[in-house]
């Protein structure tokens, strides 16, 4: 359905054609979960149902299972606490793009590996 909705529906095409259109539509699906139950209770039973999942035996190969979101949330609390890095080919454009506009350096922060 997921592809029925991203690709058929706003005329995208579907599956995988380098000949064929974009395929690359989206879909967004947007719930008001009041109207369902109340939020509270709704998100304690996902809590419940993460706390699940996390029990599951990870696959052969893997230290743990991991839930959606989880590797990318991960992957943002380390950005917040370490920085993003930027290859260096990449940081001395920007330098030069700073030296170029003449903007303020102490408005933009470099973390030195």
């Amino acid at each position: 359905m997921g592809e029925v909705f991203s690709g058929i529906l706003p005329t995208l095409g579907f599956g995988h054609d380098p000949e064929g259109k974009h395929n690359d539509g989206c879909f967004y699906l947007c719930w008001q979960i009041e109207a369902f139950m109340p939020l509270a209770e709704f998100k304690r039973q996902v809590s419940d149902f993460i706390a699940y999942i996390k029990t599951s035996p990870p696959a052969r190969g893997f230290s743990e299972v991991l839930h959606p979101g989880e590797s990318e949330y991960r992957t943002e609390q380390k950005r917040r606490r370490d920085g993003i890095e930027v290859e260096d080919a990449t940081w001395q454009a920007i330098e030069a793009l700073i030296g170029e506009y003449k903007l303020d350096r102490a408005t933009i922060k470099s973390v030195e590996s």
